[in-house]
């Protein structure tokens, strides 16, 4: 080989040894700076020019790890840190490269994201050798979405730098906690088992009685506890690592990994959740402990008080994760109220199956103790639906290829455990019944099932998927061998079977189960889900979709059974959520800290949902609307009094808008009609005028009046722009509502679903892009005039923000919205009319099949009012929100401390085995 080169090859090794040196030194506590400091001086000084050569290798590597963003609102909200001192990993890593080969086969598709987010995770706690470490930050996941691989991805990168005890927090339940131990125990520490020592074990949580002192203290060993949040067990783990000493503690980095943080972590008054956010902050006490808490459903997290410093808010980051196109989330199965414009909202996939009440009154345990020991469960239709549609649809998959996999069925009536064996025997019983009239090739069966076959399938189309079309005739050579392998499992803290999952078998399981099965744990293969439990708040009712996931190669089968009410709670946490991820997104584009957050998100509209929910009377809520939009989606059909009501109101409104001077085409766009520079005082009119049904969530009028007042006093609302909006296509009318020109008239289909009698939901009135509607740009223009090409799906925030820079951020949108009184999906009774503006009616769309045409005495007029933002968004109005009307809440306490005091016994007896 040439010298030159030779040379030139010593150099650059040269230099990228002395990038390792500068890591080295960086993770264990030093500035970029003091480490080059550290080694120009000493012993053993490097060249200048080596150095600055290396400092230069050492950040190109750093920078490897950016922030990551994609049109699914994924982004990091940072706090005042370090930076990204973590320039990921390295090809010696013990822990990373063993899990790093397994993830590549595993998640070929996904492991990038996988690495780089965990990488970028690492990077914004501290390096283990700080002097100090008191680190606390949120990774917004969701549910059943790969979490658990995102956090054993994080704790191998942290072990391998030098976090030496790693402590997972894995929820309440044994179960979950036995699930998570033995899948780290399986990536993490099998293929590493000389470097771990185990503090617990798949059988046993912690008792351990090994001298922390003697553990702790050895600079190679990794400590790995997998802790449930329960008091018994983090009393032993404080007091077990308090005993080491003072230097010790001073030099062992310790990583806390919250799974399921939102539940019992935090305080929210109850004893127990006290006594348990208490022990996790003394964990946090040491020197040097980092926290990372992990959750799908982030409502509870954000509302603790940032303020206190000891407690766990994320002050130092939020991360939101990737989520995949191929994710089953809220949006995807219930809907959203987000539309775009031309098209109806999206109302999900059709595979919710509403249980009647009579059904539910069957199958839900009583509340009172003694009654419950009179009760007999017993099995509804729609339970027995769900059961053959569980059997036919597992068959059906596994027909479908040969590689079977486990398949299971949710039943969750209750979180009462007692009530759990009844409905287990009940659910046995009609198992063998069905196994002998399968067996018996029963006529009357037979029938009823491929009845039951040919209603689902037609209803949710296997091959828009890319998913084989199954004949039921098929379905039925299988499905004897299907229910012969069905076993049904009874899987809560009093049981002494669990729900595990035998790699060497295909699994066919029913499980019934309350809150054992409502957290984190993994349902394999969920295919039938029968749901019928009320929640007491979003956060615990989102968490109990396990049907919630990947269902590659079956997503035509999923079905879930519940009640009108529960589907309805469920369109509203949709709602929410998304709205929570978008503000997330937005204050990381923003660069906001996570010390700006809480105030936007505690003084959500939609938050106040939550707070009534946790409480059986009305309930005082802090309400804010800065930025927000907010539109009437339920109309009293039949009455004609209240739907003239409206229509009067917004003539008036028109009436008063000419006779203070105001014309007709005063709006930056010329297509379309309304008035500019409204005061607030029309608007306040207007509102007192206007009727909105009782039974709306999203919108009241009285809190949104006496903030627009609150604005006006301020000077953060000067004006409004009113805009009628109509679309090509929409209906001609001879309604004009005072205007020069009568209006053309929208069409929208109400819900088939989820409504009263005699109430229209029509779940959406307006487009995102309505709050430019009152200007002259098209979506197109929009895009190009403000660079958004680069964005793959404009949001609301993006509009806020382009208002404000057109010189809006002080005038607020009035949309009106007329709708046709007969609106219908027949397209031949439209007449094609002049675009005026953008696009097409919503009704020329008829990708929903769960709509009904509307049949009102008089045409309905819907509107939406889009806030500018305040310029302090503490900014709030007391607002008393409405009883909210759910099935009966259970109080799960009693049952939560017996499992204490269950779990309490155990722990000693464990310790005493040990010594």
């Amino acid at each position: 080989m040439d010298s030159a080169i030779e040379s030139q090859l010593r150099y650059e090794n040269q230099i990228r040894e002395v990038a390792d040196h500068l890591e080295t030194l960086v993770r264990g506590g030093l500035s970029i700076s003091a480490a080059i400091a550290k080694s120009s001086s000493g012993l053993f000084v490097l060249p200048k020019e080596l150095l600055t050569a290396g400092r230069a290798e050492y950040e190109r590597r750093r920078n490897i790890i950016q922030v990551w963003d994609d049109d699914e609102g994924t982004g990091v909200i940072e706090g005042e840190s370090l930076g990204s001192w973590y320039g990921g990993p390295k090809e010696n890593d013990v822990f990373w490269s063993a899990l790093r080969n397994r993830l590549k086969n595993e998640l070929p598709d996904a492991f990038s994201d996988v690495d780089k987010s965990s990488s970028r995770i690492v990077g914004l706690g501290k390096p283990p050798g700080s002097e100090s470490i008191d680190t606390r930050g949120l990774v917004l996941g969701y549910v059943q979405s790969g979490k658990t691989t995102n956090f054993m991805s994080v704790i191998a990168k942290a072990a391998d730098v030098g976090y030496r005890l790693i402590i997972v927090l894995s929820g309440i339940t044994d179960n979950l906690r036995q699930q998570t131990q033995e899948r780290l125990h399986d990536y993490l520490v099998e293929p590493c088992q000389t470097k771990v020592h185990l503090l617990t074990t798949n059988d046993r949580d912690f008792s351990e009685v090994t001298s922390s002192e003697a553990l702790l203290s050895q600079d190679e060993m990794r400590l790995l506890a997998v802790v449930k949040k329960n008091p018994a067990r983090l009393r032993r783990l404080n007091k077990w690592i308090k005993k080491a000493s003072t230097t010790t503690l001073a030099n062992c980095p310790i990583l806390i990994v919250d799974d399921e943080a939102d539940q019992a972590s935090i305080d929210v008054g109850t004893k127990r959740q006290s006594t348990i956010n208490a022990l996790v902050r003394e964990l946090l006490s040491h020197p040097k402990a980092a926290y990372i808490a992990y959750t799908a459903t982030p409502f509870a997290n954000l509302l603790i008080d940032p303020t206190d410093g000891a407690d766990l808010y994320p002050r130092d980051f939020v991360v939101s994760l990737p989520r995949s196109e191929a994710y089953f989330g809220p949006e995807r199965v219930f809907g959203s109220l987000d539309a775009e414009e031309g098209q109806e909202p999206d109302d999900g996939l059709d595979v919710v199956r509403i249980i009647p009440d009579e059904d539910a009154a069957v199958v839900k345990p009583p509340t009172k103790k003694d009654q419950l020991e009179q009760w007999e469960a017993a099995i509804p239709p729609s339970l027995r639906e769900a059961i053959l549609w569980f059997l036919m649809a597992t068959t059906a998959r596994r027909l479908r290829t040969d590689d079977v996999r486990h398949s299971s069925m949710l039943v969750h009536t209750s979180m009462r455990a007692a009530a759990h064996g009844m409905t287990r025997e009940a659910i046995d019983t009609e198992i063998s019944e069905l196994t002998r009239l399968v067996q018996d090739r029963d006529a009357a069966l037979l029938k009823e099932m491929e009845t039951l076959w040919a209603t689902q399938t037609g209803r949710v189309d296997a091959l828009s998927f890319q998913n084989e079309p199954i004949d039921f005739h098929k379905v039925l050579t299988g499905l004897e061998q299907t229910i012969q392998q069905t076993r049904v499992i009874m899987d809560n803290y009093l049981s002494s079977e669990r729900l595990k999952y035998r790699k060497e078998t295909a699994e066919t399981v029913i499980v019934i189960g309350g809150n054992t099965l409502s957290r984190g744990l993994t349902l394999e293969g969920l295919i039938s889900s029968y749901f019928v439990r009320a929640a007491s708040a979003y956060d615990t009712l989102l968490q109990m979709g396990r049907w919630f996931g990947y269902r590659k190669g079956y997503e035509d089968l999923v079905r879930i059974w519940m009640t009108d009410e529960l589907r309805r709670w469920f369109l509203d946490l949709s709602i929410v959520e998304a709205e929570v991820r978008e503000e997330i997104e937005a204050y990381a584009k923003e660069g906001k800290t996570p010390a700006q957050l809480p105030v936007r998100i505690r003084s959500h509209p939609q938050m106040t949902i939550t707070a009534a929910a946790k409480m059986r009377n009305a309930v005082k809520a802090n309400v804010s609307y800065s930025g927000t939009k907010v539109q009437t989606i339920l109309f009293n059909e039949i009455d004609k009094e209240w739907l003239d009501a409206n229509i009067k109101a917004v003539e008036k409104l028109v009436l008063t808008a000419h006779a203070e001077g105001h014309e007709e085409n005063e709006l930056h766009s010329k297509s379309v009609r309304g008035f500019a520079g409204v005061s607030n005082d029309i608007i306040l009119r207007f509102l007192v005028d206007y009727n909105v049904h009782e039974d709306a969530r999203t919108i009241n009028t009285d809190a949104v009046s006496e903030y627009i007042r609150l604005q006006a006093d301020k000077g953060g609302i000067e004006s409004w722009n009113i805009v009628f909006i109509e679309r090509k296509n929409s209906m001609p009318s001879d309604m004009s509502l005072g205007l020069k020109e009568p209006l053309r008239l929208l069409r929208r289909r109400k819900m088939a679903k989820g409504s009263k009698p005699g109430v229209a939901n029509l779940k959406a009135v307006s487009s995102r892009w309505d709050r430019f509607a009152d200007l002259s740009y098209s979506k197109e223009a929009i895009i190009e005039t403000f660079d958004l090409s680069s964005e793959k799906k404009v949001r609301d925030h993006h509009l806020r923000k382009l208002r404000k820079d057109r010189g809006l951020e002080k005038v607020g949108v009035l949309a009106i919205y007329p709708i046709n009184k007969s609106s219908r999906t027949d397209k031949d009774e439209h007449q094609s009319l002049p675009q005026p503006e953008n696009s097409q009616d919503p009704s020329d769309t008829e990708q929903n099949s769960e709509r009904e045409h509307l049949d009102a005495p008089s045409h309905l007029i819907g509107i939406a009012l889009m806030f500018p933002e305040a310029k302090n968004v503490a900014d709030t109005v007391d607002y008393y929100s409405a009883n909210v009307s759910i099935d009966e809440v259970e109080d799960i306490e009693a049952e939560l401390a017996a499992a204490d005091e269950r779990d309490e016994k155990m722990a000693s007896q464990e310790e005493a085995d040990v010594k």
